[in-house]
């Protein structure tokens, strides 16, 4: 029972820190703590789900030739992730009035990416060891936090700024699951070193942190500020 306590902790905590580092990047309103707290919540329910969908396929992600693997890669894991990760974004925050500016579906996308990136991640540590918890902190969190951040900031357009608000929603889900997918693929099939993993994930914080700029220019707040 401790060491179960001890691993839940130590996934969620370094998470529930993430989460609040991104709410941090919104220089003008942020977000209240219970709003993020139930994306994160519902982002952590989502990996159920998640798991009734890839469990079919499992032996075929494990054991399949490669062009399935990819395959299950990209539209099983990639696309039913991130589609599960906006959902909950979406049912805990997308009609509340809180939701008031392009740069909040960033915020509150990547709270739900982390909370199921903190189940994720105990799940791991429960069948691997507590050895590999840092890596998963650092990489697999910042990881589901950079693709469903990208997925969010369309999100935040298709409330704002967009005459057609599916169009954008399925652009962000669609990017992010392509990046998820590359990501697992380069993972599986060991194509770079962990070295390369950073530089691909620091490519991709690149591109969130300019979606946080043009979000942030974007925001009505922007223009009060500047009067």
């Amino acid at each position: 029972m401790w060491r179960l306590i001890f691993l839940a902790l130590v996934s969620l905590i370094p998470a529930l820190g993430w989460a609040w580092f991104f709410r941090e990047q919104d220089a003008y309103e942020k977000e209240p703590l219970r709003l993020i707290l139930l994306c994160f919540a519902l982002g952590m329910l989502a990996v159920l789900p998640a798991i009734l969908l890839e469990d079919p396929f499992r032996i075929s992600m494990d054991q399949g030739s490669v062009k399935i693997r990819l395959l299950l890669a990209f539209l099983v894991v990639g696309l039913g992730e991130e589609g599960l990760k906006l959902l909950a974004a979406y049912i805990a925050v997308y009609r509340r009035e809180d939701f008031s500016e392009i740069v909040d579906g960033m915020v509150y996308s990547m709270a739900a990416a982390l909370g199921f990136a903190a189940v994720e991640n105990l799940l791991y540590t429960i069948t691997f060891g507590i050895q590999i918890a840092p890596a998963r902190a650092l990489i697999s969190s910042l990881a589901h936090g950079a693709f469903s951040g990208l997925a969010g900031y369309h999100l935040g357009l298709a409330k704002f700024r967009s005459k057609n608000p599916t169009y954008q929603v399925f652009v962000g889900l669609f990017s992010a699951a392509f990046l998820h997918g590359l990501y697992n693929s380069l993972l599986t099939f060991e194509l770079v070193s962990t070295a390369g993993i950073m530089v691909f994930l620091t490519a991709i914080y690149w591109l969130v942190f300019q979606r946080f700029k043009r979000a942030l220019a974007l925001s009505p707040y922007h223009n009060r500020r500047s009067d």
